[in-house]
């Protein structure tokens, strides 16, 4: 049994080892005993409970919970990360990071893929490796809005992670949004467009954000500028709560046709290419997310724990 010195010993020298970060010759020096003393106290240290490891291991996750959403909703593959407090930036720096990760462990030669446009998805671009020699084909999925901020133009998206790979890619040159009927009609018979769009039939990947719509503000695409407030009353009216590549949806996935034209792939040809990718997190957009995959929009979810638990337990909820 020990006595008070022995055990005072032992805590000094756990102290100054764990706290005070001194290695075990210094405290051999300052206490006056051999290193190798100091080692066997250390050890003993841990033996009694003195001393107690925990180890936080930043890319643990919850298993159990990636196999829950992935059955509940029928999908290829769940990924998370263990971002129970974060938001903004730093969560879409994270699920940016292990997104790319992912992403990079699918690509093949001569594989044709597709990109969306997002704040994530710009995380996502941006981590990957640059030098990988993958000879993947990019393009566009949706048309661009010029004067958005970086996330969300979709050409430079498309064109970096082709460089990232030493890849190729295309540019789309029209814009995302038109005004009416007539314009649309006319952009959707142009070489361009026909061009780009022969190419969503020939995808063997796609990887795509999820919006979400926030009503009586500017929605989470930053649209304000470039869907009437007519057509956002019109959706807010249908229920949109989200949208993949600009194309909106309800709660249970319903897609909703605004009267404005979208130049962009279309949520049934998104269902048909092999492996889709939606990167997505935070929990502002859990019912966004919950419409995506009640939809059965997308094959692969990458997001944190935190929006997978609310997005799961708000399903259960509205059944």
């Amino acid at each position: 049994m020990q006595n008070q010195a022995e055990t005072q010993l032992l805590t000094q020298v756990a102290r100054l080892y764990y706290k005070n970060d001194l290695t075990q010759q210094q405290i051999a020096r300052r206490i006056g005993i051999t290193r190798q003393r100091v080692s066997r106290l250390l050890k003993q240290a841990r033996d009694m409970g003195i001393v107690q490891i925990t180890i936080n291991d930043p890319q643990y996750v919850d298993q159990q919970l990636e196999e829950e959403l992935r059955c509940t909703f029928n999908l290829s593959e769940v990924i998370l990360t263990c971002m129970e407090e974060q938001e903004g930036v730093n969560l879409r720096n994270r699920i940016g990071l292990i997104a790319a990760e992912h992403i990079h462990t699918v690509l093949r030669d001569e594989m044709v893929v597709g990109i969306g446009w997002g704040r994530t998805l710009f995380e996502v671009v941006s981590s990957f490796p640059n030098n990988s020699a993958i000879r993947i084909h990019v393009t566009p999925l949706i048309g661009g809005i010029g004067d958005m901020a970086p996330f969300f133009q979709v050409n430079e998206l498309a064109r970096r992670m082709a460089e990232a790979y030493g890849g190729s890619y295309r540019f789309f040159h029209v814009p995302a949004f038109t005004s009416d009927v007539a314009t649309h009609k006319a952009l959707m018979k142009t070489q361009e467009v026909e061009r780009v769009s022969s190419l969503w039939n020939k995808l063997d990947l796609a990887i795509v954000g999820i919006g979400h719509v926030e009503f009586q503000q500017m929605s989470s695409m930053f649209f304000g500028d470039h869907i009437s407030p007519g057509t956002l009353a019109q959706l807010e009216a249908k229920g949109a709560v989200g949208d993949i590549c600009g194309r909106f949806f309800d709660i249970q996935g319903k897609p909703i046709v605004p009267m404005a034209g979208v130049i962009g792939i279309d949520l049934h040809q998104l269902q048909s290419i092999p492996r889709v990718i939606a990167i997505a997190g935070g929990l502002e957009k859990v019912r966004a997310i919950l419409g995506a995959l009640r939809g059965g929009w997308v094959k692969t979810l990458v997001t944190d724990t935190a929006t997978a638990r609310e997005v799961l337990m708000m399903n259960s909820e509205r059944r």
